[in-house]
């Protein structure tokens, strides 16, 4: 199934003032990140990795944050600038577009902070004939917000907002999945606000997804200070650090991820190996952060240059999105060794120098102590160590093992393939302390 997303990050937080009179207020920082990273890491998790993002005020800056984004090549998400704010309905019909070549498209409201597994609620709109599901949470003052009424079998059957006498405490959490159909016959309304305007038409046509986690509204600086209170127990139920760092799963790319071909130069050569999306899926669910980190000779060697270099990424990407599965960022080096001994450190950033593994550390918020390397080399093991990962797993998948490989096997773990290495990680999980 494709999925897009769009979020609505074009408000002008007038309550979050002085907060926003400088800064965009999807930008505003929880704990290490803002808040705008946690849709991204959420929809990276359900498996989207396209999505479009409109903005306004302070927009430069979001502008400039998805391009950090984009740069890292793991999602793909485009600014979709107004200068004068369209409304939630009128974002829509500008991004019409995003139903192109899409199953469903999944609206999120970005100034709320949910404890939503989204690949869990696009399972649910999926399994259930009806073209719209909302999020729905259990609002403690249902008269504040817009409030759903459903059946027994989980259709919404009436919706209004702010209501004088609520029938449930069953609130809009704002996010809505719809059928590219759906999506479309929304965005041909040329309506302004998706709740006053768009939801109605499809009461008796939308089913609710109902969360019993955490959810706030991040819409004044009352909520905004007690969701930084709350962030270290969310951290804790999606098994990061206490201070909001997330543990990584660093990947080789050939021979790990792709089938291993020679300084591959063809985009067309590039073949997922078997159970690789499951695992970086199975990752994902576990709160880990899928980061390849990958040696690129050939590019100093003139065989391939840097364009055709991330087109073979992307065709891995694509390849991997088509199965469900997201990475987070891909890094690579382009130096040239000059030994052929795998286990000595000839340039930072080349492994099995650490230089890529503490770079993606510190622009992704990553928790090293509990981070996991994974590869077919010698190489990716002693990057694994000399970084200070929690541990290095060599994998049988890839380059036929030569005397580096036999020298460091019985320091680390050894795994045929990646599946095999995602359940050595995932069943050592529990043991790992906290911070």
């Amino acid at each position: 199934m494709t999925i897009r997303a769009l979020i609505l990050a074009a408000g002008l937080g007038t309550r979050l003032r002085p907060l926003t009179d400088r800064l965009a207020k999807c930008l505003v920082p929880i704990g290490p990140r803002p808040l705008l990273e946690y849709w991204l890491i959420g929809l990276g998790d359900a498996g989207v990795r396209t999505a479009s993002v409109n903005t306004h005020a302070h927009h430069e800056q979001v502008a400039a944050y998805l391009q950090d984004v984009n740069d890292r090549r793991g999602m793909l998400v485009h600014e979709s600038y107004e200068p004068e704010l369209l409304g939630s309905a009128g974002t829509v019909t500008a991004n019409r577009d995003l139903a192109d070549d899409a199953d469903c498209v999944i609206i999120i409201y970005a100034d709320n902070l949910s404890q939503v597994d989204l690949r869990a609620m696009c399972e649910y709109h999926a399994s259930h004939d009806q073209p719209m599901t909302m999020l729905l949470f259990h609002a403690s003052n249902p008269k504040a917000c817009g409030i759903a009424e459903m059946n027994d079998a989980g259709r919404i059957i009436d919706f209004v907002e702010k209501p004088d006498e609520p029938k449930s405490d069953l609130a809009n959490a704002g996010v809505y999945i719809m059928d590219a159909d759906a999506y479309r016959e929304a965005a041909d309304l040329g309506a302004f606000d998706l709740g006053f305007e768009v939801l109605p038409r499809f009461i008796g046509r939308m089913n609710g997804f109902v969360i019993d986690g955490y959810h706030r509204d991040i819409g004044t600086l009352e909520a905004y200070g007690q969701a930084q209170r709350d962030a270290a127990g969310l951290y804790e139920s999606w098994n990061w650090s206490s201070d909001g760092r997330r543990p990584a799963v660093f990947l080789d790319r050939d021979g790990t991820i792709i089938q291993n071909v020679h300084y591959l130069s063809d985009p067309a050569g590039v073949q997922v190996m078997d159970g690789v999306a499951e695992a970086i899926c199975d990752l994902r669910r576990a709160g880990y952060c899928p980061v390849v980190v990958t040696n690129q000779a050939a590019i100093a060697k003139g065989v391939i240059d840097e364009v055709r270099h991330h087109e073979i990424n992307e065709t891995m990407c694509r390849q991997l999105a088509e199965r469900g599965a997201v990475l987070d960022a891909l890094y690579f080096c382009a130096v040239k060794g000059e030994g052929a001994d795998r286990l000595t450190v000839e340039h930072e950033h080349r492994k099995p120098g650490p230089g890529m593994l503490k770079q993606a550390a510190n622009e992704l918020s990553l928790d090293m102590a509990r981070s996991w390397m994974v590869g077919d080399m010698a190489s990716d093991v002693m990057a694994g160590q000399n970084a200070g990962v929690y541990g290095s797993i060599l994998l049988e998948s890839g380059m036929i093992w030569r005397e580096d490989e036999y020298r460091i096997k019985d320091s680390c773990i050894t795994a045929v393939n990646l599946r095999e290495a995602a359940n050595v990680i995932l069943a050592q999980q529990p043991a790992l302390t906290k911070d």
